[in-house]
């Protein structure tokens, strides 16, 4: 862990990624542009099948997947507002969890989480929603590197049709 410099203080959980997490997808951002482009591929991977006749397993699969993609967003959003480049969101997954990890090249600067959503002027709620739809948010840097991530339960399979 690296100890250099004077470093903000977060309220968020100082941990670093599960060792076992593979890799299922990645992008390099540059702009706000690119948002649509990771919410769209997140929702083809991990929500293929949508059928009108929803029961209460896709449902729960539907919002877990309809959070990953805000939460990624939102992260990524910091990252490329607070954050110097290059910015990488990837999806990480494990046997129990995804893993949206966004990482930008400024690890003196923590995500600060600061007061409630209510107090949080507009535009800067993004840690906060994070916060309440991710099952973890924790963050860590490496001497060059700072990493924002969230996991989310992987959800039960939706039903073959």
């Amino acid at each position: 862990m690296w100890l250099g410099h004077q470093l903000t203080m977060s309220p968020l959980q100082l941990l670093a990624l599960p060792a076992h997490a593979g890799l299922l997808l990645s992008w390099e951002l540059t702009s706000d542009q690119d948002l649509r482009r990771v919410r769209t591929d997140l929702h083809r991977l991990l929500a293929p099948n949508q059928d009108q006749d929803q029961d209460q397993d896709q449902a729960e699969h539907d919002e877990v997947v309809r959070s990953i993609g805000l939460v990624a967003t939102e992260l990524a959003g910091n990252a490329l507002r607070h954050g110097l480049p290059p910015i990488v969101v990837r999806l990480l997954g494990t046997d129990d969890c995804y893993i949206i990890d966004v990482s930008d090249h400024d690890p003196q600067h923590g995500p600060e989480l600061g007061g409630t959503p209510q107090q949080t002027r507009a535009g800067g709620r993004g840690l906060h929603i994070a916060r309440s739809l991710a099952w973890q948010l924790s963050w860590f840097r490496t001497r060059d590197v700072k990493h924002v991530w969230a996991s989310f339960r992987v959800p039960p399979a939706p039903p073959v049709t």
